[in-house]
């Protein structure tokens, strides 16, 4: 009886294996399995069993439903697929085709279909990176599988990245004296206008307009902050101005770029500060004496407690409005966003937890908003960071970073390759007077 007792145990402990299944196909392929392993447990004296008839019964009637309930799963109709497919765009397009194998078969076919995978496919920005040197240049496309390519350009040897507007680079480089050489470059039509030199660089710079515009000015910002540079179009030397009015004590900038707006420069603080100066009047008439000043100092909404874990911050406008990003290290989140309006006369920051249907790019040269080209592109934060040569973006709706076409994520930090002498870069083609002079 104790040998009778024992194969019953061990036909038991079969079936609940069975039950253990996940996946509809291999569900359906152990039936004929279940079937006779049932027959053999009818067929035997189970009174000595730790296992009762009704606890038979009952183990076959579980397996039944839950065939039912993973072959309801499996059998959605491919209308109600695709369109919840059309979201996968990103890390739950993994999660999409784990759970069963005819989700996992149909997902390839749906998600062809989206715009990202779509061959001809641009993104508003691509990263352009320099690497130390220069010279070799590195193009990222973020929402591409295989979006990397490089380009030798020899008049961008040794270079340092400023920023980037409309397809132009503003850059300088340092000649054997020392001097500091500044230029516009456009990479797509091999365009160089040469800017005037000054004895030293600036930390930070910027300029309104693209160089081919009668109205482009480029201001620049030395680190120590006491003073700035800027120099219109068709002026041979720079013009520096000292702040009257400095910014207050323990107040540093960061080193992301201004931004220029209506007439102001706004510069982002190392501890969540934004200072702002007003260049109205020296446009309207550059022979004045001017006299410039930090006109505003916006207070911080950053949290104090956070300060020591702050890597970068960013600066840009969109909509009219200004954003503050802010990475952190060792904390979740790892991204922290402001928005302001500089348009009131009492400016503050607002934590922003949704950018909606926005795609912010941001680096130290360069920082830019545009609204989402594709679903699921959209919420999220496009970083100077490269993972297997793909980009990696952070996304406020998971308070996660990850990349597209990858198993890539984290809550903490940004993994991969941190680009520096880097910008965002629309690809604008150049359109160039013969004529045109600086």
């Amino acid at each position: 009886m104790e040998d009778q007792s024992s194969d019953v145990d061990g036909l038991v402990y079969a079936l609940n294996e069975l039950l253990n299944i996940q996946d509809v196909q291999e569900l359906e392929l152990a039936s004929p399995n279940v079937e006779a392993l049932v027959d053999t447990l009818h067929s035997l004296d189970i009174q000595e069993s730790k296992y009762a008839s009704s606890d038979v019964e009952k183990l076959e009637s579980s397996f039944e439903k839950k065939g039912e309930l993973l072959a309801s799963w499996s059998e959605l109709p491919p209308e109600f697929l695709y369109q919840v497919s059309e979201h996968f765009l990103d890390l739950d397009s993994s999660n999409f085709r784990a759970t069963c194998k005819s989700w996992r078969s149909s997902a390839p076919i749906f998600r062809c279909r989206t715009l990202l995978d779509t061959p001809d496919f641009e993104s508003p920005y691509n990263l352009m990176s320099l690497g130390v040197l220069g010279n070799k240049c590195r193009f990222f496309h973020p929402l591409k599988c295989n979006g990397t390519n490089q380009k030798d350009i020899p008049a961008l040897l040794g270079a340092r990245l400023h920023y980037s507007k409309k397809g132009w680079l503003l850059l300088s480089a340092n000649d054997r004296r020392g001097d500091c050489h500044f230029f516009f470059f456009h990479p797509f039509n091999m365009i160089k206008i040469e800017l005037p030199t000054n004895p030293y660089s600036f930390e930070t710079m910027s300029f309104s307009s693209p160089p081919t515009s009668k109205d482009c000015f480029v201001i620049g910002i030395p680190f120590w902050g006491y003073e700035f540079g800027i120099v219109r179009r068709g002026e041979e030397s720079w013009n520096i101005f000292r702040f009257k009015r400095s910014l207050p004590k323990g107040i540093l900038l960061s080193n992301c770029n201004p931004i220029l707006y209506n007439g102001r420069c706004y510069c982002l603080c190392e501890s969540g500060e934004l200072g702002v100066f007003d260049l109205n009047e020296y446009l309207r008439n550059p022979e004045c004496q001017n006299s410039f000043h930090w006109t505003h100092i916006v207070p911080s909404e950053f949290p104090v407690e956070l300060l020591d874990s702050v890597l970068q911050g960013y600066l840009l406008e969109s909509n009219g409005q200004l954003f503050s990003v802010f990475e952190l290290c060792g904390h979740a989140p790892c991204f922290n966003v402001f928005s302001l309006n500089p348009n009131k006369s009492r400016m503050k920051w607002h934590a922003v937890k949704n950018l909606r249907d926005q795609m912010f790019y941001v680096s130290a040269a360069g920082s830019f908003s545009e609204t989402a080209v594709a679903r699921g592109a959209g919420n999220k934060i496009y970083l100077p960071n490269v993972q297997d040569n793909r980009c990696v973006f952070y996304s406020l709706k998971k308070k996660m970073c990850g990349s597209f076409f990858s198993e890539y994520s984290t809550r903490t930090s940004t993994h991969g390759k941190e680009h520096t002498n880097c910008t965002w870069i629309k690809r604008t083609p150049a359109t160039l007077d013969e004529n045109l002079k600086w």
